[in-house]
């Protein structure tokens, strides 16, 4: 059996839980081995496969895919094979071009699949003469597609077959949401309002495939937020946020970092971590943690504590980190140094001078800092004065330092 890393074991279960299902085809995406716009060309027929524009080893990434894909399997989720067809047809009404992702047959059966729960594969013979559920699924692959012209034909016949179907005012609102692509928006609260209203059903309706509709309406709406600074009354009116929507996760990190003391702003941090933890850049969430830990305990308390927390492995620390506490109780301030304690190699690469304040949090993170920069340095009398000043500074910390000589 294949040991899975926890940081890839993480991102299957997010997944799991974010979208009901494992697509191999999002983790490349999420993880940065192929960008979003790539992806785009590839659909839009503008290259062969995904071969040229994959990030990294292919060994790695067919690797990668496997350990993921075996992990799905063990539990219980079943595949069911994936077509790409091209978002770009000769003409109205013909079938679009079957893509390949790879010209490695292999590696082209690992990604063309996704993995569901068994009760979520579609039972596809009850539904072989249902034209109302042929209509459906047709409006839901043109829009998937960005294909308004189809979706068009396709809901103009549901009117006429279906009239009272219980979602055609839902396609009617995706295929707006569609056409005002080609539209220019100067509204930005407005068009945050219905992107609001609007991607409940877009999930609903297509599913896996609703990404491929809500990506570009959540980029256009980003593009509205260009020049916007980050306002706390209005969190949402930021592009970090239309890109986190959008999963454009290295564009999140980007806006967030571009943005004047960021760190000030609980959800400013809390985007940068999630972006961090999908991009698999352990350290950028680290940093992201810490100050949310220092200046937003309790927002970093609620984060961590909530169960739709995709990351796990900062779950696993937070509820090692709670369990630890002695007679003297611990709190989202001090989970930083613990940090450093509980694994003293991140003192290499997390820096003394991160934080950006004196509160105690931070000045007990700089002292254990510096402890075991004299202790890796053997500088046996620095390390024992300062083991005095934590003693009687943070004496909390103090009692956890204790466990770890």
């Amino acid at each position: 059996m294949t040991k899975i890393d926890p940081a890839l074991q993480a991102q299957v279960d997010a997944q799991l839980l974010e979208q009901g299902g494992f697509a191999p085809l999002e983790l490349l995406i999420n993880s940065g081995r192929l960008t979003y716009g790539d992806y785009e060309a590839w659909r839009r027929g503008d290259i062969e496969s995904l071969d040229d524009v994959l990030m990294g080893s292919p060994e790695k990434i067919r690797a990668q895919v496997e350990t993921a894909s075996s992990y799905a399997r063990r539990i219980g989720l079943v595949e069911q094979p994936q077509e790409f067809h091209s978002w770009q047809t000769p003409s109205p009404g013909a079938a679009a071009k079957l893509l390949r992702v790879s010209a490695d047959s292999r590696l082209h059966r690992l990604i063309a699949i996704r993995h569901v729960p068994a009760q979520s594969v579609p039972q596809m013979d009850l539904f072989f003469d249902n034209p109302v559920v042929a209509l459906t699924n047709g409006i839901a692959r043109a829009l998937s597609a960005r294909d308004a012209a189809e979706a068009q034909r396709q809901l103009d016949r549901l009117y006429a077959q279906a009239p009272n179907h219980a979602d055609l005012a839902a396609f009617d609102q995706l295929l707006t949401a569609l056409l005002s692509l080609d539209q220019p928006a100067s509204d930005a609260a407005a068009t945050l309002s219905f992107l609001q209203k609007i991607a409940p059903n877009a999930k609903r309706l297509l599913g896996a495939q609703s990404r491929d509709l809500l990506s570009p309406l959540w980029n256009h709406f980003a593009q509205m937020l260009r020049d916007q600074p980050f306002l706390p009354e209005h969190p949402l009116l930021h592009r970090s946020y239309a890109l986190g929507q959008a999963h454009d996760w290295a564009g999140v990190s980007e806006s967030v970092r571009n943005e004047p003391h960021w760190w000030e702003h609980a959800e400013l941090c809390l985007r940068l971590a999630h972006s961090a933890f999908y991009r698999q850049q352990r350290l950028e969430a680290l940093t992201a943690w810490c100050h949310l830990c220092w200046l937003h305990p309790t927002q970093a308390d609620q984060a961590l504590g909530a169960r739709t927390q995709p990351d796990g492995g900062m779950v696993g620390l937070w509820q090692h980190f709670l369990d630890s506490e002695d007679d003297i109780e611990l709190s989202a301030t001090d989970f930083p140094a613990w940090l450093l304690l509980h694994e003293p190699g991140l003192a290499r690469h997390l820096a003394e001078d991160l934080p950006n304040g004196r509160s105690a949090g931070e000045m007990q993170y700089r002292c254990i800092h510096r402890l075991l920069q004299a202790r890796r340095d053997r500088r046996k009398e620095d390390e024992l004065a300062l083991r005095r000043t934590l003693q009687a500074d943070f004496p909390a910390m103090f009692s956890q330092l204790k466990r770890t000589v």
